[in-house]
């Protein structure tokens, strides 16, 4: 896991798998040199094989080598037991096209004890604070729109809603 770089968070559907494995080898509570079960050894194994070696990425989301009319972004957050995640996509407009492309992403494991309406808060959290830092690193580009998105009521109502912190 240690020697997976991602910055940008574009390899989170992967390394979430990983991260899942090594919280259940922590769980387990082996003395640092006992060997792991060989369940847990084999579940290991199997998503070491499906790792890519390589993992590419184009970069530029201008489609042309043109001036950039503007630029739409839209984050999307999403919770399960298992992980927390959101995604910020740009919609690229050229005179020539339209582009669009995945601009940045974050996936972490979820906190255990949770529901998954408090997840999927969680999760449009995340997808806020992303939104912001690519909305600051893409200063002085053409940002017309910016979108959330979120597939839980629950959460939305939330969101909307001037209630009680304590009602959560």
């Amino acid at each position: 896991m240690a020697r997976i770089y991602d910055p940008l968070g574009l390899a989170s559907p992967i390394s979430l798998g990983g991260k899942l494995l090594y919280r259940d080898a922590c769980d387990a509570k082996l003395n640092w040199d006992a060997k792991i079960p060989s369940k847990l050894m084999q579940s290991w194994i199997r998503w070491e094989e499906r790792l890519p070696k390589q993992l590419t990425v184009p970069r530029s989301l201008a489609a042309y080598q043109e001036d950039i009319q503007l630029i739409q972004l839209h984050a999307f957050g999403d919770a399960s037991g298992k992980g927390v995640a959101a995604a910020v996509y740009a919609v690229v407009v050229q005179e020539s096209g339209v582009n669009q492309g995945l601009v940045a992403a974050r996936a972490r494991l979820s906190k255990k004890g949770l529901t998954i309406p408090r997840l999927e808060l969680v999760s449009g959290h995340m997808a806020v604070n992303l939104l912001a830092n690519v909305v600051s690193a893409l200063d002085g580009f053409p940002l017309t729109e910016r979108y959330c998105w979120l597939d839980s009521t629950v959460a939305l109502h939330w969101i909307r809603s001037p209630g009680n912190i304590s009602s959560l």
